[in-house]
């Protein structure tokens, strides 16, 4: 129940990461303690709690704002509620905070309440569990295979320091001053699978020419988008 950015769906998607995550967005950072009554449900019922998670990921994709997301968590709450009774012992908690922050920004109408890094993080988990990417669908068989490395280190690092800006133009900063990173992310590409080199080659061509001109357009683009998340997945970041 994450990972498919607002930004994503806008057409503003920036070297490994979009600028503004919706889709933890059932996504808090509170966690209810666990009562006796409970207990009994800690076994949890996979299908049926990843069901309603591919549910909600694959209806967000027709969602471009936080207030349309809202407005989808309002007509899924079947779905939060599988999410929250179903999930099994292991996603307990990242599922109960999940679901409490999307039923308070229901209780209060608030849109602006279903977006924070701790609940992309359990939304991450979330999907991560179910084996499933933020739009619902399948993760690759080398998703993670390459975490760890080198180059995913530095991809690490540009996701953050992107991740961090409010918009194209803080983004574009952040590029600009640590074009070492840019340099390094392209050094450590020779030691890719085939798919992820080409990936990743065009993500730096990409990002030396938006850095040259000073014009962040083709960073927006669709296949920069779907080559970043892809780059993601490989490195093991499910968001």
């Amino acid at each position: 129940m994450t990972n498919s950015t607002l930004a994503k769906r806008m057409g503003t998607s920036f070297l490994l990461v979009g600028l503004l995550a919706v889709g933890a967005a059932a996504c808090g950072s509170s966690t209810p303690k666990k009562t006796a009554s409970s207990t009994a449900a800690s076994a949890g019922n996979k299908a049926a709690f990843c069901n309603a998670d591919i549910d909600i990921d694959k209806a967000s994709q027709n969602t471009t704002s936080m207030a349309g997301f809202l407005s989808l968590l309002k007509s899924h709450q079947a779905d939060l509620t599988a999410i929250k009774n179903d999930g099994p012992a292991s996603i307990h908690s990242q599922a109960q905070a999940l679901v409490a922050t999307a039923e308070k920004a229901i209780a209060d109408n608030n849109p602006n309440e279903i977006n924070s890094s701790a609940g992309n993080n359990d939304g991450a988990a979330v999907d991560t569990f179910c084996n499933v990417d933020g739009s619902g669908n399948p993760l690759p068989s080398y998703f993670g295979t390459g975490k760890g490395t080198a180059f995913c280190s530095v991809a690490d690092q540009i996701n953050q320091g992107t991740n961090a800006a409010t918009g194209a133009p803080q983004v574009m900063a952040f590029l600009a001053a640590h074009q070492n990173l840019v340099n390094e992310f392209a050094t450590d590409l020779s030691t890719l699978p085939v798919k992820q080199k080409a990936e990743a080659q065009y993500l730096v061509t990409t990002t030396r020419a938006a850095i040259s001109s000073n014009n962040p357009t083709a960073l927006g683009a669709s296949t920069t988008a779907s080559d970043s998340e892809d780059i993601q997945l490989y490195c093991g970041q499910n968001q």
